[in-house]
């Protein structure tokens, strides 16, 4: 037993304990009175940092995406009952998303839950759907309990770990993390033979293949160099959250694959399609319609029901990944990842004009002073316009909600993207919708001080949801705003801002170093919106 799992020394002591020996670096949350109180003071005294939010799911968002970057598990305090449920939201974007989250909560104490019913729930049972797994933080070893749910968190994959914090109780010790599968040989060998000579492969990269940007994972940073390595003279397609594992403006990149229109021209050519880390939570809903045969490439276990019949190899990626490849005889042309991509993108900007501001247009611009900063980019039409486009150039470059596609994602992200990168710029590309959702974390980006820009892609409405809208199924008012003045709000703040309505107006808004963070209200025409969904989505 560890000194800190004795009895008479504080849980909160423990707790702390377990978040260093994990390497956690920062706290994130929205605390209540006691318990929450004495972790925080807790981790501080271990050199452990707390960042106040204005909403859970907003601070599991930034804890997320700060460990997904620094290769550590991000951790977030809330209080019990509305605290637990506010983070609801959270916890699922963590798990769906694939990133590292230990969320810890107050709670009744079991010895008070006989008389007391204030804010009393089955917190465990809330959570337990929305995370890889739930159990409580007592006084039995809370050091190697926290240890524990941190590397649970971690995964691989990661996940959305959930503790609930009741000293009086002796608590649970979560589960190892599964850990990589060997090489499963024989599969190996059936999947080479299954590659062998085909003239036409195109590669598929998913949220596996990002997994071994994690600065921490030498072996894995080995194995992502290795697959990289054997991509030469195929076409790569990627998912939204392994954009930028290949150079996306580079002569392989092929552009985005989310099973959708974009990406059907050159799936339809291909004789074999090798998926290389892609998670069920990536693609769209829809059928799989391509006949060329499938091989999924995983490092974790994976359920291939999606891709049809598909043919499935666990094990390192830098093994499986070239022996595929190797078996191969590609005959594109040198640059048909590229031809692909180009002809796509002149579609999707077909009808983009400067005379008024569309959604490509100003995407571009953004990208074009963003240069190779971090970005996030929230759910909604404007991601259509943004993420083809985005000329990432390493993995998790641009942060995204993907398998819950939550809207309300970008700012936090972006604030968990900026502590860690400390002193880089970070762009935020969000709609009003999303922003109008995580308005008040504009006061933490000015209390921080933290160099994030917020564009703001205004057109007042749900747009992708407007487009989809039929006869018989509201008017106006089910998707439409009123008009906001998000500069004057971000003013208010205490975040400097302008207002934008022409390409000319964008860029002088965005040209030029800038200290500290900084929104740019654009006010776009959503009119080219129907376009671009239909050459994305069909």
């Amino acid at each position: 037993m560890t000194a800190s799992a004795h009895p008479s020394v504080p849980v909160s002591a423990g707790f702390a304990d377990g978040l260093a020996a994990a390497g956690v670096r920062q706290l994130f949350g929205m605390p209540g009175g006691g318990p929450n109180l004495d972790m925080i003071g807790a981790a501080a005294r271990r050199g452990i940092g707390f960042l106040l939010a204005h909403g859970e799911t907003a601070a599991c968002v930034m804890a997320g995406a700060f460990g997904l970057l620094t290769g550590t598990t991000g951790v977030t305090l809330v209080t019990r009952g509305p605290g637990l449920t506010s983070a609801a939201n959270g916890l699922a974007e963590a798990d769906l998303d694939r990133a590292p989250l230990l969320l810890v909560s107050d709670c009744v104490p079991g010895g008070q839950r006989d008389r007391t019913g204030h804010q009393r729930l089955d917190q465990l049972a809330v959570s337990a759907p929305l995370t890889r797994w739930s159990g409580t933080l007592g006084h039995r070893d809370p050091a190697g309990c926290v240890a524990a749910a941190a590397a649970l968190a971690a995964g691989p994959p990661a996940g959305a770990v959930h503790l609930d914090y009741d000293p009086g109780v002796p608590g649970d010790l979560p589960p190892a993390p599964p850990g990589l599968p060997p090489v499963d040989d024989l599969a190996l060998r059936h999947a080479t033979a299954l590659a062998a000579g085909a003239r036409h492969p195109v590669v598929i990269l998913g949220a596996g293949a990002a997994r071994a940007a994690q600065p921490a994972a030498q072996q894995a940073a080995a194995q992502y160099t290795a697959v990289r390595a054997a991509l030469a003279g195929i076409p790569v397609l990627t998912t939204y959250h392994a954009l930028g594992c290949v150079d996306a403006t580079g002569p392989g990149s092929a552009g985005l694959f989310t099973n959708a229109a974009l990406e059907r021209p050159l799936l339809e050519r291909a004789d074999l399609i090798v998926g290389v880390g892609l998670d069920g939570i990536e693609p769209m809903p829809g059928p799989w319609t391509y006949r060329a045969p499938v091989l999924l490439l995983s490092d974790t276990e994976v359920d291939g029901a999606y891709y049809g019949a598909p043919h499935v190899v666990l094990g390192p990626l830098g093994r499986t990944v070239p022996a595929v490849l190797a078996a191969t005889a590609p005959a594109w042309p040198a640059d048909a990842g590229r031809t692909h991509r180009d002809a796509r993108l002149t579609e999707l900007a077909a009808g983009a004009r400067e005379a008024a501001l569309h959604p490509v247009d100003l995407a571009r611009a953004v990208a074009e002073a963003a240069g190779d900063a971090q970005v996030s980019v929230d759910a909604g039409a404007h991601m259509l316009a943004v993420m083809p486009f985005w000329p990432a150039s390493r993995p998790h470059q641009v942060l995204i909600s993907n398998g819950l596609a939550t809207m309300g994602y970008a700012l936090p992200a972006a604030i968990g993207a900026a502590l860690a990168r400390p002193g880089e710029r970070v762009f935020c590309l969000v709609g009003d919708g999303g922003l109008g959702m995580t308005l008040a974390e504009l006061e933490t980006l000015a209390r921080l001080r933290l160099p994030v820009t917020v564009v703001v892609f205004d057109d007042a409405a749900l747009s992708l949801i407007e487009i989809k809208q039929r006869t018989g199924q509201g008017d106006g008012g089910a998707v439409r705003f009123g008009p906001v003045d998000f500069a004057a709000v971000a003013t208010a703040m205490g975040v400097p801002a302008a207002t934008a309505d022409d390409l000319a107006g964008v860029r002088s808004a965005l040209r030029g170093p800038r200290v500290g963070p900084f929104l740019l209200d654009a006010r776009i025409s959503p009119a080219g919106y129907r376009h671009i969904l239909t050459v994305s989505r069909g």
